[in-house]
């Protein structure tokens, strides 16, 4: 397993989150979303996500071992405690969350005699981290390919899909890039190593060829399809194993939609939050705002006067044309304005 490979693409990650707690939940967040890791398995023949508990078993045991391993390096002092606790936990006696606790009676005894050996006596040799615990053999298999997520296991390869976006992992014999060849067209896939073909076929629907790309990845080739329509597809090539796609996941994330359906889609969530805790909408707000400006405007009965909201029945639906002809009203009246003052000009300047 990889161990200080990506740190740098994690930080430019972590750089973007306030605190750990936030981290891991966008983590935790793009597993639920775009991996199978939460799929319970319900039987020997499902193609997609763990057995019950195994999920987290395998991220306990990964946590535990990480935990071991930074204290053997940083705070060897706790080891002692942490290994009793693991071991009070496994003879089924309770314990508590966090990290194992030093009662103040035990550290008080120990902090003179520890202060004067301090320089005497050399501090103890970190302890060697343990080995990472072994993973049941069917979950390393799944961990060595991508996610079936939305997709399926087929003889020839793996893969999964977005509403946007297909993913298909085809493994190989030991090679190197060079030994690589892929074509795509809109239409069809080629996949060939050291000129043998791996995968051929027409695909279910048309892709963007601009778009597509692929990487060798330890013996697996993984290519990313852009999907020219956006649809969920039933196979990869025609004439594979198709899927039910009734039964996908089409929860779309707020970053697939462009920049005007995101803001329509904020602004619909803004406005039920709105009205659940009995405030003004936004467009009860833009209107109210609207109206304070007008409140002092030149013919206005209210003029003269502090603006109070509560006398504009500003609780209604407001007309889809109001703002449209607002706007108008106020284009045309900067327009005589502009003429008014132009001709006040010619007039100022005309000889007496």
């Amino acid at each position: 397993m990889a161990d200080g490979q990506f740190d740098d693409l994690l930080m430019a990650l972590a750089s973007k989150h306030k605190n750990v707690e936030e981290l891991s939940f966008s983590i935790l967040s793009f597993f639920e979303r775009r991996t199978d890791l939460f799929h319970i398995m319900e039987s020997s023949t499902d193609r997609m996500g763990f057995g019950p508990g195994m999920a987290e078993k395998m991220f306990f045991k990964h946590f535990q071992f990480f935990q071991t391993r930074y204290a053997s390096r940083e705070q060897p002092q706790l080891l002692e405690a942490m290994a009793r606790a693991a071991n009070s936990n496994s003879s089924g006696t309770a314990v508590t969350d966090g990290p194992p606790e030093i009662t103040e009676t035990s550290n008080a005894q120990q902090v003179a005699p520890a202060a004067a050996s301090r320089v005497e006596q050399p501090a103890p040799e970190p302890q060697a981290a343990p080995e990472p615990p072994a993973l049941p053999e069917n979950t390393r298999k799944m961990m060595r390919h991508i996610s079936t997520w939305n997709g399926a296991v087929t003889d020839k390869y793996h893969w999964s899909q977005s509403i946007s976006e297909t993913t298909v992992e085809v493994e190989v014999e030991e090679c190197k890039a060079k030994d690589i060849k892929v074509d795509i067209t809109p239409t069809r896939l080629t996949v060939k190593c050291k000129g043998n073909i791996v995968l051929q076929g027409k695909l279910h629907e048309k892709v963007t060829v601009e778009e597509c790309m692929w990487h060798l990845d330890d013996n697996k080739i993984v290519v990313s399809l852009e999907k020219q329509r956006e649809t969920w597809w039933k196979c990869v090539l025609e004439g594979d194993q198709e899927i039910d796609t009734t039964k996908v996941e089409s929860t779309k994330s707020m970053e697939e939609y462009d920049g005007e359906t995101q803001g329509a889609i904020r602004k619909i969530m803004f406005d039920q939050s709105q009205k659940i805790q009995g405030r003004p909408t936004s467009d009860q707000i833009r209107t109210a705002d609207i109206m304070k400006d007008a409140w002092n405007a030149p013919g206005s009965p209210f003029r003269g006067s502090e603006f109070d909201p509560s006398i504009l029945n500003l609780s209604g639906p407001v007309p889809e044309d109001f703002f449209e002809d607002l706007e108008k009203k106020r284009i045309e009246a900067a327009r005589q304005e502009r003429d008014q003052a132009a001709g006040a000009q010619v007039v100022s300047e005309s000889p007496a």
